[in-house]
């Protein structure tokens, strides 16, 4: 929801500098944010022993359904905003078909990728079950190496070797897994990995940025080092922490079983948060952006458990 509220301002680089800097900030210490939820994926999924069928009717039924439901909600909210401009049931067949194959909204792309992933987790759960610690750091270590062909330039210097086997999100999946198997190291090398991960994004965005004239977001990519070294920092880190309040555990519970559907509610609620202008413009960005990312967080919690009270809510809430 950081990443959300503040990624627009990104894009109006020739704004004051400094404007564009707090955009920059927030948006680099929250670049984690997807390789936690893959992360977490592989933490938790990679560990457990499940029949094939059955992984797969679970997995999909708490997804699709929810999907489905929030994919129409903005194919409806998009007709709605778009009532004066002339359309027919030939555009508006075409805009559904669109948005069920290619997303509703550009945050969806999360989703697919996770469904393609949740095919391969039976295969890999199998392979992880057996491998030796030296089998997964060799896994680990090739999917380092798809990261580092993504430089520009460097492929140049690199073997024309095919790696996609090893590339992408999966990796972020087989390390979560990998760093709950292992003993902790100090909170000092933890905190040490977030710093450094999100400096480089921060500096090395401001540098590129620079050097083009207008927002490079290279730095930005989840499957960047910085990324990687920042999420795992974070990854370790929260693993030396724990939730004692009551209260704050009740809460924390049902953020955590209803994280997908406030994950697909969020957006809806930013563009309505910006609609009646609470964005970061509305006030200081220094403000506004975590003011309106702490709003949405809030108003999409409370909108999934509004929907969880209603009859067959719990199906489509997430």
């Amino acid at each position: 929801m950081l990443v959300h509220a503040s990624f627009s301002l990104l894009y109006k680089y020739n704004i004051d500098y400094n404007t564009w800097q707090i955009g920059n900030f927030y948006d680099s210490i929250a670049r984690f944010c997807v390789p936690i939820f893959f992360m977490l994926s592989g933490a938790t999924l990679l560990s457990k022993d499940y029949d094939l069928t059955d992984f797969l009717k679970k997995r999909f039924k708490r997804i699709i359904p929810p999907l489905i439901f929030w994919s129409l909600v903005y194919i409806a909210y998009d007709l709605i905003f778009a009532l004066n401009s002339p359309f027919s049931i030939k555009v508006i067949g075409k805009k559904v078909l669109y948005a069920f194959v290619h997303g509703s909204r550009f945050h969806m792309w999360f989703i697919y990728v996770l469904l393609g992933l949740y095919l391969l987790i039976p295969i890999l759960r199998r392979w992880i079950k057996h491998a030796t610690k030296k089998e997964i750091h060799y896994f680990l270590l090739i999917w380092l190496l798809t990261i580092v062909y993504q430089f520009p330039h460097f492929d140049q210097y690199l073997p024309d070797i095919t790696l996609i086997h090893f590339s992408g999100y999966v990796g972020y999946m087989v390390l979560g897994y990998y760093l709950c198997q292992r003993s902790l190291p100090s909170r000092v090398i933890s905190i040490l990995f977030i710093l450094v991960g999100t400096s480089v994004t921060f500096f090395g965005t401001i540098y590129l940025s620079a050097q083009d004239n207008h927002f490079n977001e290279f730095f930005y990519g989840y499957l960047s080092p910085n990324v990687l070294l920042s999420s795992a920092g974070l990854f370790l880190l929260f693993r030396t922490l724990s939730i004692r309040n009551s209260r704050l555990q009740a809460l924390s519970s049902f953020v955590n079983n209803h994280s997908y559907g406030i994950y697909l509610v969020h957006i809806l609620i930013l563009e309505l948060l910006h609609y009646v202008g609470i964005n970061w413009q509305f006030i200081h960005p220094a403000i506004g952006i975590p003011v309106a990312a702490l709003s949405c967080l809030i108003l999409s919690i409370v909108s999934i458990y509004v929907l969880t009270k209603i009859k067959f809510g719990h199906y489509i809430s997430g």
